[in-house]
C-alpha cells in the first residue's frame, strides 16, 4: 500500500472532522465507527493495485514461464501491457 496505515487514518479523522462541521450531515453512528469505517474502504481501494500485481504476477508464472525464461517475451513489457489490458477490462481507477 502506498500510504502508511497511519496516513490512512489521520486522512479519515480530518474526512470526518469535516463532515461532522459541514451543515445538513448527520451521522447514524458515533464518530470512531464512522473513523474505522473509511478507514476500511481507504485501505480496501489502495490495496486494489497490489491485488491486480499479484494476480497478473501469478498468471504470468504459470502461463507464461517458459517463454519468460527463454528470453522470448520480455516480463516487465508483458506485464505493463497485462496490467493496462486488466485496468480497462475491470474499469479499474489507479
Amino acid at each position: 500500500m502506498r500510504l502508511s496505515h497511519n496516513k490512512v487514518a489521520r486522512y479519515a479523522e480530518q474526512l470526518v472532522d469535516v463532515l461532522a462541521d459541514t451543515d445538513g450531515v448527520m451521522f447514524d453512528c458515533d464518530d470512531a465507527d464512522l473513523r474505522v469505517a473509511i478507514i476500511d474502504i481507504m485501505t480496501d481501494e489502495l490495496m486494489v493495485e497490489e491485488r491486480l500485481d499479484a494476480e497478473l504476477h501469478e498468471l504470468l508464472q504459470k502461463n507464461a514461464h517458459y517463454e519468460i525464461s527463454m528470453r522470448r517475451v520480455n516480463y516487465d513489457e508483458l506485464f505493463k501491457k497485462a496490467k493496462a489490458q486488466e485496468v480497462r477490462r475491470r474499469r479499474i481507477v489507479l
